[in-house]
């Protein structure tokens, strides 16, 4: 069985002079698969990465063309039209600047940085600042304890809380393996041509995981 794991690494730590050695040359985020800076396609984006951005209302149904995949040992939902597009060893990426490419970025990036290339993702797909040093410097000092975060359930459905054109916060619901589900939520922001993670003050990706019901969310129907 695939689990969801909320608590992608640790809380964010206090960023020290014995940190500063874990941050060095963490700069970004570059748009993925550009290392060069150099976004030549429409609207700023990298030249490969293309999708269609008309669609900006917040989706009543989960994507007609959502297609399930397995990212490391989780299920995840994609589309062929809202992302991601590119399914890199390293990471995915290349999401529709819309509420639905918005809601699968929330979905994806944070469980990437469960992945062995999460200093990468941390580079590209967290937006920079205190919080994503707290958040590296956090899961470096977790990594060499070899500590482990426990896995609570599977991706069963989602709702859009906010939606603007550079930035969303999106609800996911979570099976409970002891019975039940359970909410959080993740908020993206549009920068340097794709959805970004933006964590919250402490470091976090997401929110404390509350007791939920399914009113109110769509279904994934997976």
């Amino acid at each position: 069985m695939s689990l969801v794991t909320l608590a992608v690494g640790p809380k964010g730590a206090e960023v020290t002079e014995n940190s500063r050695e874990t941050l060095a040359g963490l700069g970004g985020p570059l748009s993925p698969g550009d290392p060069q800076q150099i976004r030549t396609g429409p609207g700023g984006r990298p030249e490969n990465c293309r999708t269609d951005d008309r669609d900006t209302a917040r989706p009543t149904a989960a994507p007609t063309d959502v297609k399930w995949r397995q990212l490391m040992t989780i299920m995840m939902p994609t589309s062929p039209s809202a992302g991601p597009l590119h399914t890199d060893a390293t990471m995915w990426w290349c999401f529709a600047h819309t509420p639905t490419g918005a809601v699968l970025a929330a979905h994806v990036i944070p469980v990437q940085l469960s992945s062995t290339s999460w200093r990468i993702v941390a580079e590209q797909q967290i937006v920079p600042g205190r919080q994503r040093d707290s958040f590296v410097a956090g899961k470096a000092a977790a990594e060499e304890t070899n500590r482990r975060d426990n896995a609570v359930g599977r991706f069963t459905g989602f709702s859009t809380e906010s939606y603007s054109d550079d930035s969303a916060t999106v609800r996911l619901l979570v099976t409970n393996p002891m019975g039940g589900y359970l909410s959080t939520t993740v908020t993206v922001r549009w920068r340097d041509g794709d959805w970004k993670v933006a964590l919250l003050d402490d470091g976090s990706l997401y929110s404390s995981a509350k007791q939920a019901t399914p009113d109110g969310y769509i279904m994934w129907g997976a």
